[in-house]
């Protein structure tokens, strides 16, 4: 378990991608989220203390973000993205060997961690865009798997 409690923030951060289940959903730019960590469900898998995500750029073209994040074991994690939402994988800044993609054409986001596990998420943003409920598939490269839900609350 303790290799995998990387996974979860970088994976959080996909929490802030504005995936909806209709697609073409974006949210307002700039805008700050934090986690809820009282109302998310970590599944039994990883968890974070806190995550608090900045998002810069937002368009059916272009995707961009920074994020400050701290795991169970306290560890911060700064890391951000920028890249096309066409689905191509591109690398996490401040996490060598994370990439992510997210496709605006259907609201997807993948993930691949440094140790190749993967995440697969939704993101269901609330019609007034101040509340984003993550359901994300985590799969660990040993085999194990993990459902979570991650509530993040625009703060700006």
């Amino acid at each position: 378990m303790k290799r995998v409690l990387y996974v979860l923030p970088a994976l959080a951060m996909a929490a802030l991608a504005p995936y909806a289940r209709a697609a073409h959903t974006h949210v307002p730019t700039p805008s700050t989220w934090e986690l809820n960590v009282s109302a998310s469900d970590f599944g039994g898998g990883p968890a974070m203390k806190s995550d608090r995500m900045t998002i810069l750029t937002d368009t059916d073209k272009w995707f961009k973000w920074t994020d400050v994040s701290v795991d169970a074991d306290g560890k911060t994690w700064k890391t951000s993205w920028s890249g096309p939402q066409d689905g191509t994988l591109k690398p996490i800044v401040g996490m060598q060997g994370g990439q992510a993609s997210f496709k605006t054409d259907d609201d997807s986001s993948h993930w691949v961690m440094p140790d190749g596990s993967t995440s697969d998420s939704i993101m269901v943003l609330s019609p007034d865009k101040k509340k984003g409920t993550l359901t994300m598939t985590i799969k660990t490269k040993d085999g194990k798997e993990f459902h979570q839900t991650l509530v993040y609350d625009r703060v700006k």
